[in-house]
């Protein structure tokens, strides 16, 4: 039988998770970390990678309400600075390149609002990052494609339609 990591790492993941603490935190970024360095043999993989869907559902955990998510993203495709309202996310990078670049909400005395960079970092395979609520980045594929892990603490189409996840107008703007 082949090994099939997705779901030895959802099983794992789902086992430890206690909710947005630093325990859970590193032990899905440890799982997630896995499934990036997940060979391409494994059907699911396989699969994945010969349709190269845009968002693909991996899982939904009925319990826990965190969803894992697969996407592939072609070169140049950015994401404008946006946050995820009161949910967090997980980026696990499997194959590719892509920029995030991190921002603070600053107002200024007289209400003025704009985004001030904080940098951004290249993840390469196997690098995986945590974005907690309100934490605002963009994304940009650098390489001809990504394959992107996402494992987001809920349903992020919840988030905004609530108006709690916020879209901002683009990098080096006003708010």
């Amino acid at each position: 039988m082949m090994k099939n990591t997705l779901d030895g790492v959802i099983s794992d993941i789902q086992k430890h998770w206690r909710g947005l603490d630093s325990y859970t935190v590193e032990h899905t970024r440890t799982q997630l970390q896995k499934l990036t360095h997940t060979s391409v043999q494994e059907p699911w993989l396989a699969r994945l990678f010969a349709e190269k869907p845009q968002s693909q559902e991996l899982h939904r955990d009925a319990k826990h309400g965190f969803i894992l998510l697969a996407h592939f993203e072609k070169k140049g495709l950015y994401r404008v600075p946006h946050n995820h309202g009161a949910g967090w996310v997980f980026y696990a990078l499997h194959s590719g390149e892509m920029r995030v670049t991190t921002y603070k909400q600053i107002t200024s005395p007289d209400g003025y609002s704009t985004l001030v960079s904080r940098g951004a970092n290249v993840m390469q395979p196997s690098n995986v990052t945590t974005y907690l609520p309100g934490d605002i980045h963009d994304t940009e594929c650098l390489s001809d494609w990504v394959l992107m892990f996402r494992l987001t603490s809920c349903d992020f189409q919840e988030e905004k339609q609530s108006g709690r996840l916020i879209q901002f107008k683009g990098h080096n703007q006003d708010v």
